[in-house]
């Protein structure tokens, strides 16, 4: 698939999260359950978020990757690969944004609880 495609689907994916929520606010104030779509919310906004730091990693390509222990003292004035500081980031940010289909419950429970809750 190409990466501009990869992007159009992101964004898709998106609007669709944030018609999600305007959902969820609409149903609390009009006092039916909200609490139904809470773990549907955490499932796609955890998988947004990884699809988004994985494609920002595709886009810088290598200069992504280079791990540089230097850098992460304060005041560091070195030079990165690519020439780039903005990508000095984006391997961490990746690998930390891995972790958010496992705090507060894994997605395979989320979808479990979904499921009971929908299917009764």
């Amino acid at each position: 698939m190409r990466f501009r495609d990869q992007i159009a689907l992101l964004e898709v994916d998106v609007v669709a999260l944030e018609m999600m929520v305007l959902r969820v606010l609409s149903a609390e104030t009009s006092g039916k359950k909200s609490l139904d779509v809470a773990g549907l919310l955490k499932i796609r906004g955890s998988e947004i978020q990884q699809r988004y730091t994985e494609l920002m990693m595709l886009a810088a390509g290598p200069f992504s990757l280079p791990f540089i222990e230097e850098a992460m003292d304060a005041g560091w004035n070195g030079s990165f690969p690519g020439g780039n500081v903005l990508n000095a980031p984006l391997a961490a940010n990746y690998f930390n944004m891995r972790k958010t289909t496992i705090y507060g419950g894994s997605n395979e429970v989320q979808r479990n609880i979904v499921a009971q809750t929908v299917l009764g």
